[in-house]
């Protein structure tokens, strides 16, 4: 169904696009996987678990300094690409935006460790922890999205992974280690935002973005930036409440099948991503998206289905725990993500933002991330990691419903608009 939509519509850049956001996606996921069942190993559930509770708490910050330019500055990149002086002053102004978010955080962040009993055992490794969201903030996907040239920073992405990789492989032996995850970690961020930035050198001269610029950025972006912050309530906020509620063990097996969950889940954003620039530009935008929807859910049925058949066999493959394999149960609730947040990021995360409707988009989010919130800390008091699992299901199927009942108002309004 793709394919033959692409066939039509400049197939072989959104093609060549689309494999290199894969391989991207594959950095970003796939390889921490490859470290995952020997880290759970080494570190013990309960280390494990401290390091993704920090992870957790990174995240937020993750999607503060962002403030929704990953979307936004793709969409405003896509359309000036053609126009170097404009190209320069956008990137050179998000940029400028993100690097002051990031001494907002960092101070942010300080106050907290330093602050909070939960946190002051293990300052080092919320500090180490952050260096994700600096390396993050340096690395302009959005901007080689925009241009749609994927190639260069997809190579630095598999690049500094790789590098994460061996050294969690080489050097983490033993439980009194576990800093050194977030070390790395962070240090491979870093090292690619670097050369990402490098990079984009290439492409834009130096202009200084005006204030109405900035201004305007920021604006068309907040509404975004609301919209993620909402998704991380229902993302990072579940490990983190069981963190609150449940202690670093059972974070540790939540976080297991989270990160399988996660990487499949993320399998549908290279097609996303590839599609999100071109898709901007079109004028019939619904009538895509109803076209690529039978194979999104196609896919999403498939996958769902193996994990609640053969989640038990996989996660006693992958973990060789006892303990995790105890909860496959959660697993295999967790499993009908693929199907939901697949379906329902065709809507959210592709259609609302190439229509540059981010108000709708944010009302959807803003609902799905509070309710989750609201449940999430009643039923993990009183039913643990099984109710937080049947939490988030329920998050990912509202947040479909609420999408598609949108898109389908959006839709009748843009064939009416044809016809008159």
């Amino acid at each position: 169904m793709i394919k033959k939509i692409l066939q039509k519509n400049e197939n072989k850049v959104i093609a060549k696009n689309y494999f290199f956001l894969v391989l991207l996606q594959a950095a970003n996921y796939v390889l921490p996987l490859l470290t995952l069942p020997y880290l759970v190993r080494v570190l013990g559930a309960e280390r494990y678990g401290l390091v993704m509770f920090a992870q957790s708490l990174a995240i937020f910050f993750n999607v503060f300094v962002d403030f929704g330019f990953s979307l936004s500055g793709t969409r405003e990149i896509s359309l000036q690409r053609n126009n170097k002086s404009k190209l320069s002053k956008i990137f050179w102004g998000i940029i400028l935006i993100k690097l002051v978010l990031i001494v907002i955080s960092f101070f942010i962040i300080i106050t907290i460790v330093y602050n909070f009993d939960r946190f002051s055992n293990d300052v080092e490794l919320y500090l180490l922890s952050f260096g994700m969201v600096v390396g993050q903030a340096l690395f302009p996907v959005w901007f080689f999205q925009g241009i749609e040239k994927m190639k260069f920073i997809t190579y630095i992405n598999i690049f500094s992974k790789v590098v994460f990789t061996l050294l969690v492989f080489l050097l983490i032996k033993q439980t009194e280690d576990y800093k050194l995850v977030p070390l790395f970690n962070s240090l491979g961020y870093i090292l690619g935002g670097l050369f990402g930035l490098f990079f984009s050198l290439k492409y834009i001269n130096f202009r200084k973005p005006g204030f109405s610029l900035i201004k305007s950025l920021l604006r068309d972006s907040f509404k975004l930036f609301v919209s993620n912050f909402a998704i991380s309530l229902y993302t990072a906020s579940n490990v983190f409440i069981l963190g609150l509620f449940a202690g670093n063990t059972i974070v540790g097996v939540y976080s297991s099948f989270e990160k399988l969950i996660i990487a499949i889940k993320n399998g549908f954003i290279p097609i996303y991503q590839a599609i999100f620039p071109w898709l901007s530009k079109q004028p019939n935008k619904a009538k895509i998206i109803a076209k690529i929807t039978p194979f999104i859910v196609f896919i999403g049925m498939v996958i769902s289905t193996v994990i609640f058949i053969f989640g038990t066999q996989i996660i006693e493959i992958i973990y060789s725990d006892s303990l995790i394999s105890s909860y496959s149960g959660v697993f295999k609730i967790l499993g009908l993500i693929a199907l939901f947040s697949g379906w329902n990021m065709l809507y959210n995360t592709l259609y609302f933002p190439s229509t540059k409707e981010y108000g709708t988009r944010m009302k959807i989010l803003i609902t799905g991330g509070i309710l989750n919130i609201l449940f999430g800390v009643v039923v993990a008091k009183l039913y643990g990691i099984f109710g937080m699992a049947y939490v988030v299901v329920s998050t990912e199927l509202l947040l479909l419903i609420l999408g598609r009942y949108y898109y389908k108002k959006k839709k009748k309004k843009e064939f009416e608009s044809q016809i008159t």
